[in-house]
């Protein structure tokens, strides 16, 4: 099974959560070659979501193989959408 970002699944412990990503844990990396020694892979989830994304203290991370255990298939994606960078348009500030 395939975790997906912006995905909602349906957790033995927490019931629904939406997954943010997934990401490596380095052990060491490097910069020049933008390639490290891989400790794990992690899932980053919340349990808390509003329209924007998800409520900054209820980020959760577990080891994928562990989050695989407590899951089953996604049930339904969601669109976080992105709030403006500058706060008045949909334009970043670089833009």
């Amino acid at each position: 099974m395939e975790i997906t970002s912006g995905a909602i699944y349906q957790h033995d412990e927490f019931e629904e959560v939406l997954v943010l990503g997934v990401r490596h844990v380095f052990e060491e990396y490097d910069l020049e070659s933008k390639d490290g020694l891989v400790v794990t892979r992690v899932v980053e989830f919340t349990t808390q979501w509003d329209g924007y994304g998800a409520m900054p203290s209820s980020i959760r991370t577990t080891p994928v193989d562990a989050f695989h255990g407590a899951v089953g298939e996604a049930i339904r994606t969601v669109d976080v959408i992105e709030p403006p960078m500058d706060g008045k348009s949909g334009r970043s500030r670089s833009e």
